[in-house]
């Protein structure tokens, strides 16, 4: 069930040697991994008095998918062997957002498909770095709030986090990146909840 250390290690000798990515998997369905959103933040905010609507956040084509994305040297993209997410990032990443105002109370309501202000995001990185040889999450993700009546930006920022890994283990890389991503949630959270 748990893939080790020695897996991703190996994986990145391949690479270096021959060109093959981490990727691939044989016939084993891949243990598969969700994100969580927070339900802690920081102070007491009165909620703002509009309906929020989360729009899928956009993502180039190596992060719109339900692989976990490795990055093993700078400008190289590869993928966990025998892992992924429960459902493609750019859908979790949305649905997790949404739960986050929720949890939070930040905003009156919020949706999917209705709101007087639309948050769009653009996920810019969403990865597990190993070029300094030490495993560390990265969530970088850049947001606009949007009237959503007449299309104007109101407001443009980019929130990242960067967290180290215990181990290159997929489950504490995971671990990881739900908190990183947590982190970035929270101040996107703040961000939006300060508009009145």
């Amino acid at each position: 069930m748990s893939r080790s250390a020695p897996i991703l290690v190996a994986g990145l000798i391949c690479l270096g040697l021959s060109g093959c990515a981490i990727t691939g998997g044989g016939g084993n369905a891949p243990d598969t991994y969700d994100l969580v959103a927070p339900r802690s933040f920081a102070g007491s905010r009165r909620a703002a008095p509009w309906q929020l609507l989360v729009y899928e956040p956009t993502a180039v084509h190596a992060l719109a998918t339900d692989r976990l994305m490795v990055r093993p040297r700078p400008g190289q993209v590869s993928y966990y062997k025998g892992v992924a997410w429960s459902d493609r990032l750019p859908r979790l990443v949305q649905a997790r957002m949404i739960e986050s105002f929720q949890n939070s109370g930040a905003v009156k309501a919020v949706s999917a498909t209705a709101g007087q202000y639309g948050l769009v995001t653009e996920l810019r990185a969403f990865q597990v770095d190993v070029t300094s040889g030490k495993a560390a999450a990265e969530v970088d993700i850049f947001a606009k709030l949007i009237n959503t009546s007449s299309g104007r930006v109101v407001s443009t920022r980019g929130f990242s986090a960067r967290v180290p890994a215990t181990t290159d283990k997929p489950e504490d890389v995971i671990a990881a990146l739900n908190q990183a991503f947590a982190e970035v949630l929270q101040d996107i959270t703040s961000w939006v909840s300060a508009r009145r």
